[in-house]
């Protein structure tokens, strides 16, 4: 039997190589733009971060709403199957918040890049001028103006100072 040492000195093609981090990701991204664009593909890239947000915050609306309403209402469910139901929908929303939480982190390291160029950007706009939220009243994503900030409670309008560890993140 091999250990995946045995497979590295071999060279062993069927080893996983590790997945490259989020600031190597972001990093090879940037440098991948030309300089003059780098303000709004940073910006655009921090809006999209957070559209993942907004994917996960609406899907863990429903299925919560799943869980409470739905569940119940499954004709000829046994009631050990519908528990089962139950636990691996709180097993799932788990998975979610944990996909929500290490989003906002990729934002926050936008955020500081993005920072970084701010004095290279000055007044100007950014192209992109809307992002996409989820409104929890609705239940239903929503696309906001950027140029508004308050239109969504919790859609970051400030992208250069973008803390997740802040209690209004």
């Amino acid at each position: 039997m091999s250990t995946p040492d045995d497979r590295s000195d071999r060279g062993d093609r069927n080893a996983a190589a590790p997945a490259p981090s989020l600031v190597d990701s972001v990093r090879a991204f940037v440098d991948g733009v030309p300089e003059a664009e780098r303000p709004d593909a940073l910006h655009e890239l921090f809006y999209g971060f957070y559209a993942r947000v907004a994917i996960a915050d609406q899907t863990t609306h429903r299925l919560a709403q799943w869980a409470r309403q739905e569940i119940g209402e499954i004709a000829d469910l046994p009631p050990s199957l519908a528990e089962a139901l139950r636990d691996n929908a709180l097993h799932v929303g788990r998975e979610l918040f944990a996909t929500r939480i290490r989003t906002m982190s990729a934002m926050g390291y936008v955020s500081a890049q993005l920072s970084e160029l701010r004095d290279s950007i000055g007044d100007r706009p950014f192209a992109l001028q809307r992002a996409v939220a989820f409104d929890e009243d609705s239940g239903e994503m929503r696309s906001y103006d950027l140029s508004r900030p308050g239109e969504h409670p919790d859609l970051p309008y400030d992208p250069f100072s973008y803390d997740p560890q802040a209690e209004d993140a």
